[in-house]
Formats: structure tokens, C-alpha cells, sequence
């Protein structure tokens, strides 16, 4: 690639990312660019819109269509995606308000918080579909768990489910919260806010794609949550058990 056609094809990529660095006096290419810029603009728009309904309300009624305008513009000027796919564009966004740059609005803290809970829903919505997904059933033993590939375990400084443009905190909660994202057998997505025990006994599954045996799972519990009585532990883990295999976030191993 010669140095001349690597500095034309780059001031045609900001052209199309940034409207205010082209310049032309010719109308034709003028008109041409305008809708190269409408079209990748709209593009990536459309993509965070459909990604981030809560979030997007929230700025829309704070600062109307030019804010969200400006948030996606700088998304796309500022952030070099890594993936090619339009998949991928919800991801590459939660990846950059991660970063917390600098925008003309004034989003509010839990703007990164939030965005990863709603790319996350996205996301269990859209992960390939594995073979020999054996969901329980309620007639069978089961002896040992694991979490199921359409299940993701999450934690955040907020109560992300009740944030939207008619809730809007202005503190964190006073204790971490929990969740778990999951596809359920019939394909319908659906979330659990859960405790912190919960939390780690999922978190305790998901370190390994096999599963475990309930009862080293029991043993495990007891050694990391060694200020809970142990016969209280193990009946709350049971119960726990039978809940998220019913859900299906957890699935019997065989």
C-alpha cells in the first residue's frame, strides 16, 4: 500500500466518521460523502439504539435527540472497533463508556453499569445454540450441576433492573448487586437477582464447564462461607439447586 493511497483511504475514513473534517468544493462529492456519512452513521445508531432502549430513554429525556446524537458520534469517531461484525457493535460500545471518556452530555455513573446489563440480555439472546443441552427435568436425579452456556453470572454497584427514565439513582446501592442473565428452554430471556451466597456458589460452577458433584459443591461453599452454619448453608444451597435447574440457569450433568 503506497504512503498517498494509505493518507487518501484514512482522510476518507474520517471523512465518514467525522462529517466536520471533510471539505470539498465540488457539490458531486459532496453529496456523495453526505451519504456515506448518513448511511454508516445510521448504521451504528440504529445498532446502540436497539442495544441500549433504557439507556438511550434516559438520555432522551434528559437531553433530547441532539444528546444521544452526540453520545453515538463520539462512539464513532473515538472508539476503533476491533470486531467486523454488527454484532459485535453493542460489545465494542459497552467496551468504550468502560473507558469513562469525556462527553458534552453529562451521563450519569451508572450509564457503564447499565449498558453492560442491557448488552448482556443482548448477548445470552443471541449465543450459539450448543448441542446435547440437556435441560432438567423434574422427575430425574441429579448429582451433579453446571451452569448453562446461555447463563451469565453478573455484578453492580446499582440495581440496574429498576434503573429507567422514570427511576434514576443518584447513589449506588449500599451493598453490591447481583444478577443472573439466562435463556430459559423455551428461548425467552430472563433475569434473577440473587444474593451474594447465590452469587457464589454460581460463580463457584462457572469456574469450571464440566460441573461438579452437589456434594463438592457443598464442601466448597462450606470452606468459602465458613461464617454461615454449615447445615444452614447446604438446605439453602439445595433449594437453591432445585430453583435454578426449574429456571434452567443451572443443568444436571450426566
Amino acid at each position: 500500500m503506497t504512503q498517498s493511497f494509505r493518507t487518501t483511504q484514512d482522510a476518507f475514513v474520517s471523512a465518514i466518521k467525522n462529517p466536520s473534517t471533510f471539505s470539498d468544493t465540488n457539490a458531486d462529492n459532496t453529496r456523495r460523502m453526505e451519504i456515506y456519512q448518513s448511511l454508516f452513521f445510521n448504521n451504528i445508531d440504529n445498532f446502540i439504539s436497539t442495544g441500549f432502549p433504557v439507556l438511550k430513554s434516559i438520555v432522551l429525556k434528559q437531553f433530547g435527540e441532539k444528546g444521544w446524537e452526540s453520545l453515538v458520534r463520539q462512539f464513532f469517531i473515538e472508539h476503533e472497533c476491533r470486531s467486523p461484525y454488527f454484532a459485535e457493535i453493542s460489545k465494542e460500545f459497552v467496551e468504550y463508556l468502560s473507558t469513562e471518556p469525556s462527553f458534552d452530555i453529562a451521563l450519569p455513573d451508572f450509564a457503564a453499569q447499565l449498558a453492560h446489563y442491557e448488552w448482556l440480555e443482548l448477548d445470552v439472546s443471541i449465543r450459539k445454540n450448543e448441542e446435547y443441552v440437556k435441560f432438567y427435568n423434574s422427575d430425574e436425579m441429579v448429582q451433579a450441576v453446571r451452569v448453562s452456556p446461555y447463563a451469565s453470572l453478573a455484578a453492580y454497584q446499582y440495581e440496574v433492573h429498576l434503573i429507567g427514565d422514570d427511576h434514576i439513582p443518584e447513589q449506588p446501592a449500599q451493598e453490591q448487586q447481583f444478577y443472573i442473565v439466562y435463556r430459559d428452554q423455551n428461548f425467552n430471556v430472563q433475569f434473577a437477582h440473587v444474593n451474594p451466597v447465590t452469587a457464589t456458589m454460581v460463580n463457584t460452577l462457572e469456574q469450571t464447564d464440566k460441573g461438579m458433584e452437589i456434594g463438592q459443591l457443598a464442601e466448597s461453599l462450606t470452606q468459602q462461607l465458613p461464617q454461615i452454619p454449615s447445615n444452614v448453608l447446604i438446605n439453602g444451597m439445595n433449594q437453591t439447586l432445585t430453583d435454578m435447574l426449574k429456571k434452567g440457569i443451572l443443568l444436571p450433568v450426566t
